[in-house]
């Protein structure tokens, strides 16, 4: 073999389900920059780009909110709140949950930019 990819290879690479690509990156690009540089390529009249990186945004959005529901699922299982319900040991349980939440979150997709869509 020369080192060469076959056309065969390449075809499949680019065939495989964004979802399958993105579960199997290392870190996410964040979704509100995958936007901005949509919204950027739309007032440049780059219409393909637009619609890449809008796809983009969108499955990096859904694979983040999938992420941080498993990491609030795993982390109330791993601190859970006492049965002596005091202000302390409620708020030290809050705390914990939160950073074990940050801690799963910044593991799986990096550090995103923060910016947190709300859906009604």
């Amino acid at each position: 073999m020369d080192g060469n990819l076959s056309p065969l290879v390449i075809l499949c690479v680019a065939l495989l389900p964004n979802d399958l690509l993105l579960s199997s990156a290392a870190f996410l690009e964040p979704f509100d920059l995958l936007y901005d540089t949509a919204v950027q390529a739309f007032y440049s009249s780059d219409y393909e780009s637009v619609v890449r990186y809008m796809e983009g945004a969108l499955s990096s959005h859904r694979e983040a909110r999938r992420t941080r529901v498993r990491c609030r699922l795993r982390c109330q299982d791993q601190h859970p709140f006492d049965e002596t319900f005091s202000d302390l040991r409620f708020f030290d349980g809050v705390l914990r949950r939160a950073a074990c939440m940050n801690a799963c979150i910044e593991a799986k997709l990096g550090i995103q930019s923060g910016v947190v869509f709300v859906n009604h």
